[in-house]
């Protein structure tokens, strides 16, 4: 199936392609934070490929990343950058208005960041509201948290073996093992708020599994796993969409 990047075609050519041979769109989502010994995109850089792998699936056509997001417990780390969030509610409710004027009929987020999820919400529900846009905004770590369970034996963590491994299966430069020190993992504790966070990994299994292990060949495994699982969820999300919400010609 033909798939496109918006930024890479030119305007006749989505004047030609939406919404009559194509009315979705995905939009990827992230932040700039620090990610351990990972890149600091890695929120962007994430989300991103696994638009460009659902452009392909599903036929359609893939946005520009939104590269700065709400960053907040990991601000106080070099390279943390931030968008208030009201400012970030805004510019999302901006783009997602923008792309439902292009008469895309169909938008799904797939977002890198948790402290984006709140505004992401927010601002969808606003443009469905005035513009009836149907908004599908994927977590993917959420989504995919019991294939975590499954390849790695753990649930995983912000910066862990999980987002790591997937990262540096995009591209092994994005994990530097060399750089890795265990001091920088921390494990969160739902009794305490620590601001800023004293690690820039932070782990979420009680017994303080799931520091990175920068295993390339299990995190295409876990990206494999991972994309294949937001297309099947997307598959049926579409297909009910279509039965309840059907697009009037």
């Amino acid at each position: 199936m033909n798939w496109y990047r918006l930024e890479e075609m030119i305007w006749q050519q989505v004047q030609e392609t939406v919404p009559d041979k194509c009315d979705l769109v995905f939009l990827p989502v992230g932040t700039i934070e620090a990610h351990g010994s990972a890149a600091i995109g890695t929120d962007n850089i994430i989300p991103t490929a696994i638009a460009d792998y659902l452009g392909e699936r599903f036929g359609a056509i893939v946005a520009p990343c939104v590269n700065y997001g709400i960053t907040r417990s990991l601000y106080g780390y070099a390279g943390s950058l931030t968008i208030k969030p009201e400012n970030f509610k805004n510019y999302i409710y901006d783009i997602l208005q923008s792309l439902h004027d292009k008469r895309f009929r169909r938008v799904v987020i797939v977002n890198g960041h948790g402290g984006n999820n709140a505004m992401l919400k927010d601002a969808a529900y606003d443009v469905f509201f005035h513009f009836g846009l149907k908004i599908a905004i994927l977590h993917w770590w959420t989504l995919c948290a019991d294939i975590t369970e499954e390849v790695y034996g753990n649930p995983g963590g912000h910066a862990g073996q999980d987002e790591t491994g997937f990262v540096m299966a995009i591209d092994p430069k994005y994990g530097v093992k060399e750089r890795y020190d265990s001091q920088l993992a921390y494990t969160m504790n739902a009794g305490a708020d620590i601001i800023p966070v004293p690690g820039s990994v932070l782990i979420y299994d009680k017994d303080g599994r799931g520091e990175p292990d920068f295993d390339v060949a299990k995190g295409k495994v876990y990206a494999k796993k991972v994309m294949k699982r937001m297309g099947d969820y997307l598959d049926d999300i579409f297909a009910r969409w279509q039965r309840f919400f059907p697009d009037k010609a």
